[in-house]
């Protein structure tokens, strides 16, 4: 029997394949078989998808599986061909333990790198099947798509509906064919299920490797799903830090990013990471000299090259200067990059702020509800928030004339002499209430007008970013 360290039982589960072989790969044994839906319960309660690159969302890819799982239920012997349809589910545990009868015990110690690794849409559907025929079996309505439409909403309702799950399952073993009354299935498929342990749990350097590998091996089985960058950052912790300013400084706020695919967040993390680039645009690390590591991208990419600043961002993290890798996850360590974020935490509500005063601003030299793009963007109930916080705004506006006005706030951004450590020359928020930041957002809309009041013109003018770091840069001149 191998054996991992001692198994914690709270924090363990058990699972039993069926017609399974073991592989050594190097320093990692793999073992492949098949697994009853009913094991799958217990690895839903232990997990989340936090190993996984992406959350999984219902939709026609997991209807399509519970149809291929509701054929099985129905197919007698040798037509059972759910196995052969579906890739299955790809589980990494550091801590294990053989048990009998081709049950292990496993043991999730870090849940950022371990767990499901893939096959989170696999697991999703199934366990919404479970849910979905345990309602059955109690005689309650069966939960809707809508109520867990993606996996965190889905384990709010698992966890709501757990009970109906236990008295299913036992009626499963105790009163198979009584499920038939209630239209229930009886889970009567097996789930292809891959295992991928490290091959001596008990040597330390062993354990290291097998880590370290576990970020690679997710990375190449999702390959196939087309990750986004900002995914695959995510697993790499190279957004961790800024998640956590994110939370230290605005908790609700934070809870809204998305930083992986189908989190459920409404406010994307490029978009975040894009505005960063304005602080970022001020580090060692893009500046002509021996620390350079590439160049800042183009002040307009903040509006119109989002992939481009979140590609450069993760080249710039990637960095050894600039980060340290422990196993397989990335640690931020340099103190200018860590202070840049802190700053830039202050964007997106800045850019709000911006957003509630443009129209007064652009008032005292034209009339703001008169421009077409403004026009467009206009519904009969008035009723308009700004893009990140929501607060209540009076008039809608587009992005192309706010983001260099954004970017503009450069202007009032600090760099130490001695410590290298990046702050705001002013309070941020004072600043952009203050009268003469009006005049200088005023003075600025002449380049709307230059631009033929087209928002796409202005936001992606390499003169509108100049035009409005300038009109700032004398603002804070006028309020010395």
């Amino acid at each position: 029997m191998k054996k991992g360290h001692t198994m914690k039982n709270d924090n363990a589960t058990i699972i039993r394949l069926h017609q399974s072989f073991k592989q050594q790969i190097g320093h990692i044994t793999r073992v492949i078989g098949l697994m009853s839906p009913k094991f799958l319960v217990g690895l839903i309660d232990k997990l989340d998808l936090d190993a996984n690159p992406r959350n999984s969302r219902l939709g026609n890819v997991t209807n399509a599986i519970q149809e291929s799982i509701e054929k099985d239920e129905e197919a007698k012997g040798d037509s059972k061909l759910f196995p052969l349809k579906s890739k299955g589910i790809l589980i990494a545990a550091s801590g294990y333990e053989v048990l009998d009868r081709n049950r292990y015990m496993l043991e999730f110690v870090d849940r950022s790198t371990e767990g499901i690794l893939d096959g989170g849409h696999n697991t999703l559907a199934i366990g919404a099947y479970i849910l979905a025929q345990a309602a059955k079996c109690a005689g309650t309505p069966t939960p809707t798509h809508r109520a867990m439409a993606i996996w965190d909403d889905f384990k709010s309702v698992w966890g709501e509906r757990r009970d109906e799950v236990d008295a299913y399952i036992r009626a499963i073993k105790e009163d198979p064919n009584g499920l038939v009354e209630h239209g229930a299935g009886k889970l009567d498929f097996l789930v292809p299920v891959e295992l991928i342990l490290p091959a001596d749990p008990n040597d330390e350097l062993c354990l290291e490797e097998f880590r370290s590998s576990l970020l690679e091996i997710c990375d190449a089985r999702n390959n196939n799903a087309q990750l986004t960058q900002g995914t695959k950052g995510n697993q790499e912790g190279l957004f961790d830090s800024f998640k956590t300013l994110f939370g230290q400084k605005y908790p609700e706020f934070a809870k809204q990013i998305s930083w992986k695919t189908n989190d459920g967040g409404s406010i994307q993390s490029r978009s975040l990471v894009a505005l960063a680039w304005i602080v970022l645009s001020k580090t060692k690390y893009v500046q002509d000299g021996n620390d350079k590591i590439l160049d800042a991208p183009a002040a307009s990419s903040i509006y119109s090259g989002k992939e481009k600043c979140l590609e450069k961002y993760l080249h710039l993290l990637r960095d050894d200067r600039v980060s340290n890798l422990y196993g397989q996850k990335r640690e931020l360590k340099d103190p200018q990059v860590a202070s840049a974020l802190k700053v830039a935490t202050d964007l997106p509500l800045l850019y709000d702020r911006i957003y509630r005063i443009f129209p007064d601003c652009y008032n005292t030299i034209g009339t703001y509800g008169r421009i077409g793009a403004v026009k467009s963007l206009m519904n009969k109930t008035n009723d308009y928030k700004t893009p990140f916080f929501h607060e209540k705004a009076e008039k809608p506006v587009p992005d192309g004339f706010i983001y260099p006005l954004v970017y503009g706030l450069r202007a009032i951004i600090d760099i130490d002499e001695s410590t290298g450590e990046i702050t705001w020359k002013t309070d941020p928020y004072q600043f952009v209430e203050s009268d003469a930041f009006r005049l200088a957002v005023a003075q600025y809309c002449g380049v709307i007008q230059q631009s033929d009041y087209d928002p796409q013109k202005v936001g992606k003018g390499a003169f509108s970013y100049t035009s409005a770091e300038n009109a700032v840069k004398l603002a804070y001149l006028m309020t010395k």
